[in-house]
């Protein structure tokens, strides 16, 4: 500590001096980032960020010349090709929609197996889709058992459907002794029989 008197002196308020430094901080943490994902997935990532005011080179992560063959390679791609990896928003929703529908599932499946005791990890939104999907299943249930004894055939005197395995290898099973993976949600619906 100094014994004799000190005088402060504010900094000029710099805008110029501030608004570069906050970019530079930015564009560093997204080069950072970034390589920091390639390194973790193992896929190739590159970025450019350009300077506002065209004095200095544009930052570039890797390097420039991984960077150039990388984008160039992207350009060189058949139109067919980009087409086929760029999934469009509604394809992208419904991928959403149906993996939400594959973990009700399971959640359904657990609590029905007794492997899973209660629903405190569930968020409110997963318990509303969970009651959901059980009051369509039920009311599959009731309209199929209406439609049998107007045919005259007693519901008990049938045999029970047996569960079906799912295709591609999954262990998820089936939803009230349908498999309701194909379409999400048991629908009220004739589902055989």
């Amino acid at each position: 500590m100094p014994r004799g008197k000190t005088t402060i002196h504010p900094k000029a308020n710099d805008i110029d001096r501030t608004s570069r430094h906050e970019r530079k901080r930015l564009s560093n943490g997204i080069l950072d980032d970034v390589q920091e994902v390639s390194m973790l997935y193992n896929d190739p990532a590159c970025v450019v960020i350009d300077d506002i005011d065209d004095i200095a080179e544009p930052k570039v992560c890797p390097s420039m010349q991984e960077t150039t063959n990388m984008m160039q390679s992207c350009l060189d791609l058949p139109e067919s090709s980009v087409d086929n990896r760029v999934l469009d928003r509604e394809a992208l929703q419904r991928m959403i929609s149906q993996n939400r529908q594959v973990d009700i599932i399971i959640i359904m499946n657990d609590i029905i197996t007794g492997r899973r005791k209660n629903m405190d990890d569930l968020d409110h939104v997963q318990i509303e889709e969970l009651h959901c999907m059980i009051a369509m299943c039920r009311k599959g249930i009731r309209d199929r058992i209406k439609e049998l004894r107007s045919e005259g055939t007693e519901a008990s005197s049938l045999p029970l459907a047996q569960p079906v395995a799912p295709a591609s290898g999954t262990t998820y099973g089936t939803a009230c002794g349908t498999t309701c993976i194909s379409s999400g949600f048991c629908e009220a619906r004739d589902h055989g029989g």
